[in-house]
């Protein structure tokens, strides 16, 4: 669409253009209206500034036609041959600040509203933001809070307050533009008023798929299970996933080779199996399809497939698509770990799997079996984990989508493809979601989709989705270990340094101590603590000094507090770690233990008794 046609169809939809006035290339141009801004018009020429076909701040006829005339000879330099279809629009000059809106057709997010600084600073500085076409109100204004130019609406600009609301209204009416991309910029904002100066438009093409978002809560509760490809051989995955259900009278074994494994009946076949809800699939590749048309008659509605070999080898895997849709069955994988889900571990990785309200969704399976190994270790317990592999079917949106529970979300996402249903399952869930998106720089996203078969995608786009919606970013993998969820937190500590350390990595959640508050500690502190938060009770507090900055604190209504010991000379590490199992808070407490020989018997003394614990600052932070 040529620029005036642009004016007219948004004009149409309630956004506000500028008055302009058409001329012929041949024309003597002279407007009513001065300043003005001279633009060519024409489908041969795409980007007018690039090319001199834009002069602005013209102020009277004679400025004008001069600046046509320089215009049309940069136009033919650039080797571009004008007729009589082509026009000059004459438009006033508007001052005020540069906005630009966009709208892009993502891959990934399909259609996505782009808001930010316009003009030249839209390149410059590229301070923007993403935008969902879904997104409510809520959704929008976290959105613009994301960018440096939103200052304009909450601190203002040279004694004017801007109306946050005049963008809101804005992107909400972009929301219903249908087009395949849309550049407004820029957009001039005044007080009470946007009006679009530039635009240029590309009409949509064809329109777009949807994938069906998927509700499959039975997944979280296998009771009748199958492995298919158990295995004696203990270097085998069958051997892995058959060892970790061999308490489970649930689960059969098929093998046509074996007939007793780990004490328990091994079937010969599929079809001497007795009805099912889930099955496990660890054979070749060849005969993932086959295995699949046998187990539909088994009535079962969920697959996992452990199988390798499809396409992050660049092989097909379209037909397990295909099976899912026309069976009305649910495929996890293939490429994955398993699923841990109603107490029973479907998966390879460790056997020593807790009970406890951890939901992790790993397109990883390495990662989950390190973080599944991990939390052994440290006494954290699961209440699902799905190892999604390659998604050929049942994808993060889905698994978000089926939680029906209220614990955290925690996902390890290198790569999606329904962008849009998983922004649609993060504002529908009423449990908190921490992301870990791995795949942040080109390099990364080759090597995410060699291993997975998933494109990464547009970091930048994801983050800012994505944390609109609701979903929080984690800087550290490790992060997906832990299902807690803090606004509010207080640093108890010996060190100053460690303390300040804390502070910048829990920033805006840590606690601000009311004046009352810092009365309270005074009362049980030594005169020279920090009398702020980070509470530094200096470094020869002991057990009973610790202890009661405990207790004082427990009655701030905060949401944790963070104990920080580090082996000083007069620290009795060992005595303050019984703090933890000899008394009870209202408060989450988390000791962090720094150190190295000092600490071990303090270290080894929490371990022992199941108190969950830190070993590092940036980890006791992870997940904030």
């Amino acid at each position: 669409m040529l620029e005036n046609e642009i004016y007219a169809w948004l004009g149409e939809h309630g956004i506000q253009t500028p008055a302009y006035k058409l001329f012929g290339l041949n024309d003597d141009l002279d407007v009513d209206f001065y300043p003005v801004a001279l633009k060519i018009q024409s489908p041969k020429v795409i980007h007018k500034s690039d090319l001199g076909g834009v002069a602005i701040n013209i102020g009277d006829s004679d400025a004008l036609n001069k600046a046509k005339d320089v215009m049309l000879a940069n136009l033919e330099q650039h080797g571009i041959s004008l007729d009589e279809n082509d026009k000059l629009l004459v438009s006033p000059m508007y001052t005020g600040i540069e906005l630009f809106f966009g709208i892009v057709n993502d891959p990934v997010f399909e259609k996505v509203i782009v808001f930010g600084a316009g003009g030249i600073f839209t390149e410059l500085f590229k301070d923007v933001c993403f935008i969902d076409s879904e997104a409510g109100e809520q959704e929008i204004i976290n959105a613009i809070s994301q960018t440096k130019i939103s200052a304009l609406f909450t601190k203002g600009f040279r004694g004017k307050m801007y109306d946050i609301n005049l963008i809101v209204e804005f992107v909400k009416k972009l929301q219903q533009l249908d087009v395949k991309e849309l550049d407004l910029n820029p957009v001039i904002l005044f007080e009470n008023t946007l009006t679009v100066v530039d635009a240029r438009l590309l009409p949509n093409g064809e329109p777009a798929t949807h994938a069906t978002i998927k509700y499959i809560p039975g997944l979280f509760k296998p009771e009748k299970i199958a492995i298919i490809g158990v295995s004696a051989h203990t270097e085998k995955v069958g051997y892995a996933l058959a060892k970790n259900t061999s308490n489970n009278a649930s689960v059969y074994y098929v093998n046509p080779g074996l007939d007793m494994l780990f004490g328990k009946k091994v079937y010969n076949c599929i079809e001497d199996l007795p009805m099912l809800d889930t099955a496990v699939i660890a054979i070749p590749a060849q005969s993932v399809k086959e295995t699949i048309l046998k187990l539909v008659s088994k009535q079962v509605k969920n697959i996992i497939v452990i199988t390798a070999g499809f396409k992050e080898c660049g092989q097909d895997e379209s037909f397990l698509t295909g099976l899912a849709k026309q069976y009305g069955i649910n495929i996890i994988g293939p490429n994955c770990l398993g699923m841990y889900a109603n107490g029973t571990n479907l998966t390879f990785g460790t056997g020593n799997i807790g009970n406890g309200s951890v939901n992790l969704f790993s397109q990883s399976g390495a990662i989950v079996a390190e973080l599944m190994d991990k939390a052994a270790l440290n006494n954290i317990g699961f209440e699902n984990i799905v190892s999604a592999g390659n998604m050929a079917d049942v994808d993060f949106a889905d698994l978000v989508n089926s939680y029906t529970g209220s614990n955290p979300i925690n996902l390890y996402i290198e790569g999606i493809l329904n962008g849009k249903n998983l922004l649609r399952a993060i504002r529908k869930t009423t449990a908190p979601v921490k992301i870990f998106k791995a795949g942040q720089t080109e390099i990364a996203r080759k090597a995410a989709f060699s291993h997975t078969g998933n494109l990464a995608g547009n970091y930048e786009m994801f983050v800012g989705l994505v944390k609109s919606a609701g979903a929080k970013l984690l800087k550290d993998v490790n992060g997906l270990l832990y299902p807690h969820h803090f606004s509010k937190v207080i640093v108890i500590t010996n060190a100053g340094g460690a303390g300040t350390v804390m502070s910048d990595m829990a920033g805006d959640k840590l606690y601000q101590l009311s004046p009352e508050e810092k009365a309270s500690l005074s009362a049980v502190l030594p005169p020279n603590w920090s009398k702020n938060n980070p509470v530094d009770i200096i470094g020869d507090a002991g057990h009973e000094r610790y202890l009661k900055a405990l207790q004082v604190a427990d009655t701030f209504g905060v949401d944790a507090i963070y104990v920080i010991v580090t082996p000083q000379f007069m620290t009795d590490a060992e005595a303050i770690s019984k703090i933890f199992t000899s008394s009870s808070f209202k408060t989450k407490v988390l000791p962090v233990f720094l150190g190295g020989e000092m600490i071990q018997t303090a270290k080894a003394y929490l371990q022992q008794n199941k108190v969950e614990f830190f070993e590092e600052l940036s980890e006791a932070v992870c997940f904030l």
